[in-house]
């Protein structure tokens, strides 16, 4: 049996887990961040509920679900004007 000390260090090590945690963080992210750029209706449910069960797999994929497929807010829609 191998001791600790007797195993290759790769110095380059810390930054590849920091580089894989970002990427993570950002995935994350990514139903919530659709969710507020298309202005769906129930966006802060969706932040919640991405926040809080986006980590078993099944949230995410739900939140990311909804975050592309769900109604957009109905904004008052202005007229044009035509003449200033």
């Amino acid at each position: 049996m191998t001791s600790l000390a007797e195993l290759p260090y790769d110095a380059n090590l810390p930054a590849i887990v920091w580089t894989l945690y970002l990427v993570a963080a950002v995935l994350y992210c990514v139903p919530m961040t659709i969710g507020f750029i298309r202005n769906v209706e129930y966006k802060w449910p969706l932040y919640f509920g991405n926040l809080l069960l986006g980590w078993t797999g099944i949230g995410w994929a739900y939140a990311m679900y909804y975050a592309i497929f769900a109604d957009r807010e109905h904004a008052q829609a202005r007229p044009l004007a035509l003449a200033a």
